[in-house]
């Protein structure tokens, strides 16, 4: 279980996955990342990356960000320049995968911790008027906050409350 002694561990490891991705694979440098308060609150957002993940611990990881945000990092990785992107299907599949490396790279530290961690495929959705309440999910929460030149990507990872 995910203890309040490996919560500043988590916390760093979730923050250098962000930076690390965004930098190395998206080739966007954040202003700052940080650690967001975990308060329970409903979230809207263009675009919302999710991934699941089983094994030592069940959860899910959240990406959130606003559409122009979203197409910016795909344009990006892609080596395109924003007006270049397609329709959203290309937009998703791009930030499906900068999903995928932010897990990825997160569970090679919660691995190091001596935990287990399979990844799922992560789902992209997008909506203007899209709505997740994260009320029910009782389990620790870790929050991070990325701003790139003003704009946002907001990292959530939610662990399921054991019973």
């Amino acid at each position: 279980m995910v203890t309040q002694t490996q919560q500043p561990n988590l916390v760093r490891a979730l923050t250098e996955s962000a930076r690390s991705t965004l930098e190395t694979m998206v080739f966007l440098t954040p202003s700052f990342v940080e650690q967001n308060d975990a308060e329970e609150r409903p979230f809207s957002d263009g675009v919302i990356g999710l991934l699941s993940f089983t094994g030592t611990e069940s959860g899910t990881l959240f990406v959130r960000t606003s559409l122009a945000t979203a197409n910016h990092m795909a344009a990006k990785m892609l080596m395109l320049e924003d007006d270049e992107i397609g329709d959203f299907a290309e937009t998703a599949d791009a930030f499906g995968e900068i999903v995928n490396m932010m897990a990825g790279n997160f569970k090679n530290d919660w691995v190091a911790l001596g935990n287990k961690m399979d990844l799922a495929i992560p789902h992209v959705v997008q909506s203007d008027n899209m709505h997740i309440n994260t009320s029910s999910l009782t389990g620790p929460r870790i929050s991070v906050h990325v701003d790139i030149d003003g704009n946002y990507v907001d990292l959530d990872l939610f662990f399921q409350a054991q019973g």
